[in-house]
């Protein structure tokens, strides 16, 4: 009998795959391609188990030939979810959770926000933005690249403002773009929902964000994650969870903050398109 020996390469090469596969189990973990995935995983081990059992001629053949149309289906099926896996890959955040000072004055900063906008029943819908990027729905806003100050995001949602409709997305410091428009919640019982409310709850579900919501008719503060919605949320209530779930600051979100100050202390802004009309949206809970 032969024995079977492992070289310096193979070792290197199981490493690779075990890496990648790693990093695509925690890419897709909790996601509803993950979902979608284990439920085609378990179609075809049932089919192989029928074939390997029965002996099934036909049935085997089929699954030999299905591999070189199995990867035109998956890119066919997962198609948005390959765009947002590849941008993520494009901006990983190293997770180095040194600032945590920063990360502690960026929460008081958006509490102290969304308790001033719901004292004055001025409807919000604040998404924050952690792995998952929400650049696909930067790219329908108005970019504005803007430090994450108070009485900005106050004033970016008071009523009959340009950029009140929609909702904000929100970066590390930065409120990157206003005016985004977030996929709408269709599952489930909707009719108790209002505009802001189902936005919020569609954008949870479509990715790993945290999103706030201020309702103009109760000035009531809702929290939406992962496809639920937490509802009448006091202000140092919201404070716990944003710290619980906001991804602290990494290297890279220490470098994007170092370059923006450089950008702001040289005078340069970063254009903007105009702001477009303004838009009436229903929040009645």
């Amino acid at each position: 009998m032969t024995s079977l020996q492992l070289g310096l390469g193979d070792v290197l090469q199981i490493a690779i795959l075990a890496v990648a596969i790693f990093f695509l189990f925690n890419l897709f973990r909790g996601t509803r391609s993950a979902q979608m995935l284990f439920g085609l995983t378990i179609i075809l081990l049932g089919l192989i188990a029928l074939t390997l059992f029965f002996r099934f001629e036909v049935l085997g053949w089929l699954l030999r030939k299905l591999p070189l149309f199995l990867v035109f289906a998956l890119v066919v099926i997962f198609q948005p979810e390959i765009r947002q896996a590849l941008a993520i890959i494009g901006r990983r955040r190293a997770r180095l959770a040194w600032n945590q000072a920063g990360t502690t004055t960026r929460i008081d900063q958006l509490v102290a926000a969304v308790e001033e906008l719901a004292r004055n029943r001025i409807g919000a819908l604040i998404a924050i933005e952690r792995e998952i990027s929400l650049d696909g729905y930067r790219q329908n806003g108005t970019l504005l690249n803007a430090p994450l100050v108070p009485r900005l995001l106050t004033a970016i949602f008071f009523p009959r403002a340009p950029l009140h409709d929609g909702g904000v997305i929100i970066r590390g410091n930065t409120i990157v773009a206003a005016r985004c428009i977030f996929p709408l919640l269709t599952t489930g019982s909707t009719q108790s929902y209002g505009m802001r409310h189902r936005a919020a709850l569609g954008l949870s579900e479509e990715t790993d964000a945290i999103v706030i919501v201020v309702s103009e008719e109760r000035g009531s503060i809702s929290l939406a994650f992962q496809g639920r919605l937490l509802q009448d949320v006091a202000p140092p209530r919201l404070t716990r969870y944003l710290e619980a779930l906001t991804p602290k600051e990494g290297f890279m979100d220490a470098w994007r903050r170092i370059l923006s100050r450089i950008d702001l202390d040289g005078g340069s802004t970063e254009g903007s398109r105009p702001p477009e009309p303004p838009r009436r949206e229903s929040d009645r809970p």
